[in-house]
């Protein structure tokens, strides 16, 4: 009896390793020439990261991409790293790491399946968007004339 169970556990473990893998990317792409932001600042690139992660019966995570270091296959087990939030600091340390103000105009889509495994096994995931900007810098005739 012992046996069948650890077969099936196994077993249920196998699939779902093998139906969705848990992982963190980033692409970032050059913006088209003049493309602004909702600000009107001038955006230099497109970021399109993502970050998926296994977790048993929805809740318990099991493993899930590092934002931190995406496009790395670097992995973090028994850690929530499926957030909003993950995504912000990806393209924040992303902007840090590139030279640029911040990211600007980003919007956030996250998904869910456990179909795959009966619901015992689910995928999550969190994709976000956004523009790196480069913020005007006032004029001096803006400034004023401090004398």
């Amino acid at each position: 009896m012992i046996r069948r169970v650890r077969m099936a556990a196994s077993a249920l473990l196998l699939l779902g390793t093998l139906a969705g893998c848990a992982t963190s990317t980033l692409r970032i792409t050059p913006a088209e020439p003049g493309r602004v932001s909702s600000s009107g600042a001038r955006v230099t690139h497109v970021l399109d990261g993502m970050n998926t992660g296994i977790y048993l019966f929805y809740w318990i995570p099991l493993w899930s991409g590092n934002p931190h270091y995406p496009n790395q296959h670097d992995y973090d087990l028994l850690r929530h790293r499926v957030t909003d939030k993950e995504i912000y600091r990806m393209f924040d340390d992303t902007a840090k790491r590139m030279g640029k103000e911040h990211v600007e105009d980003i919007s956030i889509r996250t998904g869910s399946s456990g179909i795959w495994t009966l619901w015992i096994f689910w995928k999550r995931s969190v994709r976000g968007t956004g523009y790196l900007v480069v913020k005007k810098t006032p004029s001096p005739k803006s400034r004023g004339n401090k004398r």
